[in-house]
């Protein structure tokens, strides 16, 4: 039940990262188009892009790395044993918690001392400098429970999908 809470909430976060890259490329598209036509571009594009591809990326690492979808390279253990593939794969997700953990934490820091220096960004929005950083903490909370899981259910890796 669990697992299944948590692999739901990841695929509507990777579900929310789709939908952002999607009105991503209709904002681009029309923004080249409108300057094609000579007309001016729409106001605050450019800065709204940006801090959508920062959104779209931290919501949608966990449900990447839970499916497997990032890239890794694996020479050395497609070419291990099965059990040394498992112990380094432990070992992998000991070190991935671990530093999504650290990044996670120092970003909780950086939203803390955001909201209590009451920083803004000013660009064509003006927005509190939290509501960027506090992807960083949630994305990465959600990579430790990630890497954690795998400590008690390594995934199956196909090797066929492996190597060069």
């Amino acid at each position: 039940m669990l697992t299944r809470t948590f692999d739901s909430l990841l695929w509507l976060l990777a579900v929310i990262a789709a939908g952002i890259l999607a009105a991503i490329t209709v904002l681009i598209t029309i923004n080249v188009i409108t300057r094609n036509f000579g007309l001016p571009g729409i106001y605050g594009a450019l800065d709204a892009i940006q801090y959508a591809l920062m959104v779209a990326t931290f919501l949608g690492a966990p449900w990447v790395l839970s499916n497997n979808g990032h890239v890794k390279v694996d020479l050395i253990t497609a070419a291990a044993p099965p059990n040394i593939r498992q112990i380094l794969g432990h070992l992998v997700s000991i070190i991935g918690a671990a530093s999504a953990g650290v990044l996670g934490w120092y970003g909780l820091q950086a939203v803390l001392a955001s909201m209590g220096r009451g920083s803004m960004i000013r660009t064509s929005f003006v927005i509190p400098e939290w509501w960027m950083l506090s992807f960083v903490p949630l994305s990465m909370a959600l990579c430790v429970i990630v890497f954690l899981r795998r400590l008690v259910q390594p995934p199956v890796d196909d090797l066929k999908l492996s190597g060069l």
